[in-house]
């Protein structure tokens, strides 16, 4: 019987899928997928031979009880009105959609809705996904999407208007983090000239998963470990000095930046809608 649909096989709806699996949470025989990039079906195929693979997105969404839809927000409106007339009632969409709202998707649709914003450290079973569900949702439907997903990673219910600002601090999370690191070791280079770039960064990584390790085991706080960390008038203090000095304002510029893409993007899908 498949129960799961997934329409779009990009970067995330291949890694949610691909993060099922591997959890254990659903069967390969139990999903049935449709993306537009034909060469990757030989890809799903090769990975997974049982997974039903979709001639179209109609097959799919007539199939699946549940059906990601993992596509780019301003694709969603061809893909629902492709689809409308294979979606009943009972089924429930699942939206990545990241600026598309579930008044959106019911206006098109008769179906259930569930927002999510998946992280890419799901990859490892690791992270936060962040869902919001309609009125529509039963409390079974709701349990089962959030079982599944609690298999690859920690489910955090929120509002909807949490969607804008929420996200920044789970699924934007790794590309900062890489970033912040990467100029972290890019600015050493200067000052070292014994090790490899490579050598650096295996050390700035294995000391920051060792930190990581160490405030979930230790339910530390952030504030704790500055505090554990910086011995007072020591060298890692100064270095702190500097962060506090400077980083508050590359942050709030970040945030302002950030909610005005936001902002921008939430206004074309509505005028696109």
């Amino acid at each position: 019987m498949i129960k799961i649909g997934f329409i779009g096989y990009g970067s995330m709806g291949s890694m949610l899928m691909n993060a099922f699996i591997k959890s254990g949470r659903i069967r390969p025989d139990e999903i049935i997928v449709s993306t537009k990039t034909k060469s990757k079906l030989a890809e799903i195929k090769k990975r997974w031979e049982n997974i039903h693979i979709a001639e179209n997105n109609s097959e799919a969404a007539r199939a699946a009880k549940y059906l990601f839809i993992c596509v780019k927000p301003l694709e969603i409106k061809n893909i629902l009105s492709e689809i409308s007339i294979n979606i009943e009632p009972g089924t429930h969409i699942i939206s990545i959609a990241g600026s598309v709202s579930i008044k959106m998707i019911e206006h098109l649709t008769p179906a259930k809705v569930t927002r999510l914003i998946p992280g890419l450290t799901s990859e490892v079973l690791e992270g936060i996904s962040l869902v919001c569900h309609s009125d529509r949702v039963t409390q079974q439907e709701a349990d089962f999407v959030e079982t599944l997903l609690a298999g690859i990673s920690e489910v955090k219910k929120i509002k909807e208007e949490d969607f804008e600002l929420t996200p920044v601090l789970t699924s934007c999370m790794p590309g900062f983090v890489a970033s912040i690191f990467k100029e972290l070791i890019d600015a050493s280079t200067g000052y070292n000239s014994n090790l490899s770039k490579s050598e650096m960064e295996l050390m700035v990584m294995n000391t920051l998963y060792g930190t990581i390790k160490l405030l979930k085991e230790s339910n530390m706080t952030f504030e704790e470990m500055i505090q554990r960390a910086a011995t007072k008038g020591g060298v890692t203090e100064e270095g702190i000095k500097v962060f506090q000095k400077d980083l508050p304002n590359t942050f709030n510029e970040m945030y302002r930046v950030i909610l005005e893409k936001r902002k921008a993007v939430k206004k074309q899908i509505e005028a696109h809608f």
